[in-house]
């Protein structure tokens, strides 16, 4: 487009330059170069950082630098408008070059309380044992989103789910107008600056290209700045279970009897779920779900080696989502579900999960390919049978039944239970029951643990299948609870 053209000559950013003009308006509704294109015109600008302290830790030369990696309110409506980013690179002894691992970490360095809030997603002693297990260089961009932001005319200052709910009732309220107002969308240039760091200071090292994770917005920013940014070579998104966005969407509505999960109320408080079937949110789309990228110009982005790691109980998504989009992922790819396990508690295994798959990629060792097929089994019922592409060292079938709701909220005590499963007739493929219960519903997935201790499951399969309830699920507790729909009509 010659107009985006003339927006990346500028060497400065506008929210003026991502609307593009009255004519343009990014016809049918397709965003996708926003992030791109924003990354792109933060590039063209002197990056701004500084070097705050040098320190040796057990086995790692951590560096710390404050970056300033963007200014960004849309439309002047929010503040501050300075992103200030902590990067901490973790240097181990012996490392090895080219790569590097970005871990997309939480945090605050405007709470209000006059000190900055460190990091909770990632600790400094978890940081340094993955650069020592895996001698690669690690690079924590700590307070991702900025936060607190002051939006005007909203009374209290807002942070992590709130701040981007309230980011997208902008967007949706007037695409026009906010057509930069969504927050993964500074949260993934973030991220990116921070490269452009990583690859000055880092020249000894010469790391070029890295790999991406986050925990839940920060994997979804993760999975963003992977699209946006030909330097990302692997992601790793933890609990962004949420691709074909709109179809997850309903299928969580309809899980829950046509309710929503109590931890989508910052979504909710902001009419999100009224905005689903409306061409704002189509729009908003097109440049945030990473599946819409798919068939675009960017969409070989999609290409690169994939460790999707998502919980079995999540409180804000249903574990049968992925069926929505892992099949239609090109590329090298691998799924892990977490059984039992919270939204807030995949933490327990993101330390193991990335030195094992990191320590896979720098060695140039494929991820292990899982085949699954339903088919017809004994007694009329449908089995799930699993090959595997390297031999694993152990097989877990893992189950959980739930005989009043569709709803596999760990919040809601309902608990997964393993049992071996052995080769069928002695061979390399493992074939499984998918069992009707009596009443309710049953989750099935099976997981392989491979010698590296790598580990990677099935998708889960919930029977019986394409049957919804028609009422809410019972509460059990606070996290256990559901809110009421508001007209949504699901198009699945």
């Amino acid at each position: 487009m010659k107009i985006r053209k003339l927006c990346l000559a500028m060497l400065f950013i506008s929210p003026a330059c991502l609307a593009l003009s009255s004519g343009e308006k990014y016809k049918n509704t397709n965003l996708t170069h926003v992030i791109s294109d924003y990354r792109i015109s933060l590039a063209a600008l002197p990056l701004d950082y500084s070097l705050l302290e040098k320190k040796q830790l057990p086995g790692v030369m951590l560096q710390r630098y404050n970056l300033n990696s963007q200014v960004w309110s849309p439309q002047g409506v929010v503040s501050p408008e300075r992103w200030q980013n902590g990067v901490d690179i973790y240097i181990p002894d012996s490392a090895r070059e080219n790569n590097a691992l970005v871990v997309i970490n939480n945090g605050s360095n405007n709470n209000g309380s006059g000190s900055p809030v460190i990091p909770t997603n990632f600790s400094e002693e978890e940081l340094s044992r993955i650069a020592i297990a895996t001698r690669t260089v690690v690079i924590s961009v700590s307070n991702v989103p900025n936060q607190v932001l002051s939006y005007q005319g909203v009374t209290t200052p807002l942070a992590e789910d709130d701040s981007v709910a309230y980011s997208w009732k902008l967007f949706i309220g007037d695409t026009q107008k906010y057509q930069n107002a969504s927050l993964h969308i500074p949260m993934a240039a973030s991220v990116s600056q921070a490269f452009r760091l990583a690859k000055k200071e880092l020249t000894h090292q010469n790391i070029t290209k890295f790999i991406v994770t986050g925990v839940s917005k920060r994997g979804w920013a993760a999975w963003l700045t992977a699209l946006s940014d030909p330097d990302v070579d692997a992601v790793v998104p933890f609990v962004m279970d949420l691709l074909d966005t709109k179809k997850s969407l309903e299928h969580m509505y309809q899980s829950y009897g046509k309710n929503w999960p109590v931890a989508f109320y910052p979504y909710y408080k902001q009419g999100v779920d009224q905005q689903i079937d409306t061409d704002g949110f189509a729009s908003l789309m097109t440049l945030e779900d990473p599946l819409t990228y798919l068939n675009t110009d960017m969409g070989n982005r999609l290409n690169i080696d994939k460790y999707i790691i998502n919980a079995s109980g999540d409180d804000f998504y249903v574990p049968d989502n992925s069926h929505f989009y892992y099949d239609r992922l090109p590329g090298s790819k691998s799924l892990r579900v977490v059984p039992n396990s919270t939204h807030n508690g995949i933490l327990a295994v993101a330390e193991q999960s990335l030195i094992i798959f990191v320590n896979r990629f720098q060695g140039q060792q494929k991820l292990p390919e899982i085949t699954e097929k339903i088919q017809n089994g004994e007694n009329g019922g449908k089995e799930l049978t699993v090959s595997f592409s390297e031999k694993p060292a152990a097989v877990l079938q893992w189950t959980a039944k739930n005989p009043a709701a569709r709803d596999f909220r760990y919040a809601c005590d309902v608990k997964y239970s393993s049992a071996p499963v052995s080769p069928t007739g002695g061979g390399e493929k493992f074939s499984i029951p998918l069992i009707i219960p009596d009443s309710g519903w049953q989750a099935t997935y099976v997981e392989a643990t491979f010698s590296d201790g790598y580990v990677a499951t099935t998708q889960v399969y919930i029977t019986p299948d394409g049957k919804y309830p028609e009422t809410a699920p019972p509460s059990t507790g606070a996290a256990c609870q559901t809110l009421p729909g508001r007209g949504l009509i699901p198009h699945l």
